[in-house]
């Protein structure tokens, strides 16, 4: 059991799609190595293996991207503060809706070809774009900011004067707060939670095993404290559909579990994708078979 918890705290150093400062990193390195040098004085072997140490991902491209029936229209689109994202927009003929897509903390467009792969099965337009300050966008993220950016997103599908199509929103992780946000205060037919977060308190106690928990207390900006996707999720009746992995120790399954239960939706779904990790959900049959039956396909 110790060993399980000291390879959960090594997976959130090292190898999950939280960027965090360099000084909160310091901090929270010296604290794991505090603990694991407690754990080691019980006798624990503690085994690192070697794709541990690897997070590799599949870049793809503008000039790279070819399906037929698709269009990747390569655009960019102001915020109302003056920044300006990159995006991208797949445009198909046979779409009977439109997606506007919010990444995790690490997300880049270049890094999203399962995403882009798992949607090119299912007849919807898709907008993917990079928060301020990520890729060639603008700026610099701030929780008001990319909050401003996803408005600028939904803006921009809405007002396309050839695009009629329902608007959907789709949130990864911290994405999650955005998709409930924009389903909770603007015109969509459905939302998308994908690994999401309940609040962040609840987040970042459960980011921890109980037993460093008593080395560790985490200082949290109040725009980031009041994150909270369970009071809106709340009081949005919307078509709803969760998806989480089983073996997901960054915002665990409970926690979709927690929204669906929360959620008072007459057409919602949960699927729980077995063996499904934080990021690489798009890569499963499951992922694309919920995605089909939700757009009902």
């Amino acid at each position: 059991m110790f060993t399980n918890h000291i390879r959960k705290i090594w997976y959130l150093i090292f190898r999950n799609d939280l960027n965090y400062n360099t000084c909160f990193m310091k901090k929270f390195k010296f604290i794991f190595l505090l603990t694991v040098s407690w754990i080691l004085a019980s006798c624990t072997t503690v085994q690192i293996t070697e794709s541990d140490a690897f997070d590799a991902h599949r870049t793809i491209f503008p000039d790279l991207f070819s399906q037929s029936g698709i269009e990747l229209h390569d655009i960019s689109i102001d915020t109302e503060d003056g920044e300006t994202l990159d995006a991208w927009f797949f445009q198909r003929e046979d779409a009977v809706a439109t997606v506007v897509y919010f990444g995790g903390n690490g997300f880049l467009m270049v890094k999203s070809r399962p995403l882009i792969e798992a949607y090119a099965t299912v007849p919807v337009n898709l907008l993917l774009f990079d928060y301020r300050g990520y890729g060639q966008s603008t700026g610099d993220p701030t929780v008001a900011g990319i909050r401003e950016d996803a408005v600028a997103a939904y803006n921009f599908v809405k007002n396309l004067q050839d695009d009629d199509h329902p608007i959907y929103v789709h949130g990864h992780s911290i994405g999650s707060f955005l998709s409930a946000f924009v389903a909770d205060e603007y015109d969509t037919a459905g939302y998308i939670l994908e690994s999401p977060i309940t609040d962040v308190h609840n987040w970042t106690r459960k980011m921890v095993p109980w037993i460093a928990r008593i080395f560790i207390r985490f200082d949290i900006d109040d725009e980031i404290r009041t994150q909270n996707n369970t009071e809106r999720v709340e009081r949005i009746e919307k078509p709803l559909l969760i998806m989480g992995g089983s073996n997901d120790e960054i915002t665990p399954f409970q926690m979709a579990e927690s929204l669906y239960e929360s959620s008072p939706s007459s057409e919602k779904t949960l699927v729980r994708i077995t063996g499904g990790s934080h990021n690489d959900l798009p890569k499963s049959v499951e992922y694309r078979r919920a995605l089909a039956e939700f757009f009902g396909q």
